[in-house]
């Protein structure tokens, strides 16, 4: 199969999986040459494959464009969950996923897993390269509990493109993000409260709350919106809501993006039921637009948002390095981590700082 023939199929999957939507401007003939390394008369004659199948329309001086007579792939129903708290179900469900072992011919779409094989990632194999040869072998040694100074200053960095703006002082540096939400979840309730989560939401994270005996109370969820703060809001006024958790960014599985203003009315009305909000912001650097999407973090001013995320969908999930911001939490949040696992392994801690 010719290289134009396997781009323009790449292109094609994406604007019949929705990537692109009818109307949306196509990426330039020049950038799709940077990003597959392939000559533009190549990236040319994909489009024309594209646009003799319907898919694509060209404008003058403009660029190819998704076809505006498409339709868009249906939404996924907003579901109806039942309006109690519940136990957690389906461990042996999650329990089959999980240990499965990696195939090369498979695609596990159980999970999100970046591309390892990246070029992009040899410098962060340099680094661990590295560290591993050094004499006095950093890696080795006990790591302050918060996690690496270095590291926690670049993560701080990082958030800045969120809408936050945090210092190092205000991240633990956990092992992935299952372990931010597991401890974030535990410094604030205990066994029987009630957690309301999106609907449907991280396996994982529900299983934690299986784990130390939490009930989850399923809030309808949109697939374009999200959380469906009506819906909340009589859930908070019914039942004695501990703890909101949701996914607002680049959800998975809906993949939506909630937008501001349903995030500023969230943080609104969990102030005034007074609870905390467990944010997963795992895929939220993942967004396709910049600036990326701003977190509910980013508006919070009296400390009540957890922000949980890593670098498990942006670099390797093996590194298993997370953080967690966890305001005003942080020494009930620094507690469990303790009694979990102590502190993180300081290797890929240095290797990701350098990178």
């Amino acid at each position: 199969m010719t290289l134009y023939v396997n781009l323009a199929e790449l292109l094609g999957s994406r604007i019949e999986n929705g990537l692109y939507r009818p109307g949306d401007r196509l990426p330039s003939v020049r950038a799709l040459s940077v990003e597959h390394g392939v000559s533009l008369s190549t990236v040319q004659q994909a489009y024309r494959v594209l646009e003799d199948n319907g898919l694509a329309a060209p404008k003058p001086k403009s660029g190819y464009f998704v076809s505006a007579s498409r339709a868009a792939p249906a939404l996924p129903a907003v579901g109806r969950p039942v309006q109690r708290p519940v136990d957690i179900s389906q461990w042996d469900q999650v329990l089959d996923l999980i240990r499965v072992a990696p195939l090369e011919a498979v695609t596990q779409l159980g999970r999100g897993m970046p591309d390892v094989t990246s070029p992009t990632l040899k410098p962060l194999m340099r680094a661990l390269s590295q560290l591993s040869r050094h004499q006095d072998m950093p890696g080795l040694y006990y790591d302050n509990i918060y996690g690496v100074r270095r590291l926690r200053e670049q993560i701080a960095r990082l958030m800045l493109d969120s809408g936050c703006n945090l210092t190092a002082n205000d991240l633990i540096v956990t092992n992935g993000c299952h372990e931010a939400l597991s401890a974030s979840v535990r410094a604030i309730c205990s066994p029987g409260d009630i957690v309301a989560v999106d609907s449907p939401s991280f396996f994982g994270a529900m299983q934690t709350l299986k784990g130390v005996g939490m009930k989850a109370l399923e809030i309808p969820t949109d697939p374009l919106t999200g959380i469906s703060l009506e819906a909340l809001e009589l859930a908070l006024e019914q039942w004695p809501i501990k703890v909101i958790q949701l996914t607002p960014n680049c959800n998975n599985p809906l993949g939506y993006v909630m937008p501001e203003a349903r995030k500023r009315a969230l943080l609104t009305l969990a102030q005034r039921f007074d609870v905390a909000i467990i944010e997963d912001d795992v895929y939220g650097d993942l967004a396709y637009n910049y600036p990326r999407p701003r977190t509910i973090k980013s508006f919070d001013e009296d400390g009540r948002v957890l922000l949980c995320s890593s670098f498990s969908k942006t670099l390797a999930p093996g590194l298993r390095i997370g953080w967690v911001a966890p305001g005003r939490y942080l020494e009930q949040v620094l507690h469990m981590k303790y009694i979990g696992t102590g502190s993180t392994a300081p290797q890929p801690q240095l290797a990701i700082a350098d990178f």
